[in-house]
């Protein structure tokens, strides 16, 4: 998805380091996420999502069967549920 590129080029080097290590975890195993349900306020019950830095961060993605692809939505903080908030704003959008 454009925006979890977008999200991804904002990050600084070190933590995208980090960031693409936890990409290849779920790559390897996407039932690794939390599923998530109605976060802070945002209907996101297809989607599943990665802590990482010192739990801070989170990669939201969602798991299409059918095709075996694994789809980010969003990478970003849970602070104030922005990334969820991004997320859900991008499903409505289609981007």
């Amino acid at each position: 998805m454009a925006g979890a590129v977008e999200d991804l080029r904002a990050l600084d080097p070190a933590l995208r380091k980090l960031t693409w290590k936890q990409i290849a975890k779920i790559a390897q195993a996407p039932e690794l996420g939390k599923p998530l349900g109605k976060e802070m306020g945002q209907d996101l019950s297809s989607f599943r999502a990665v802590r990482f830095q010192r739990q801070i961060y989170r990669i939201v993605y969602e798991v299409l069967e059918e095709e075996g692809i694994v789809q980010i939505w969003g990478i970003g903080k849970r602070e104030r549920g922005g990334i969820y908030r991004a997320v859900s704003r991008r499903r409505i959008s289609g981007s």
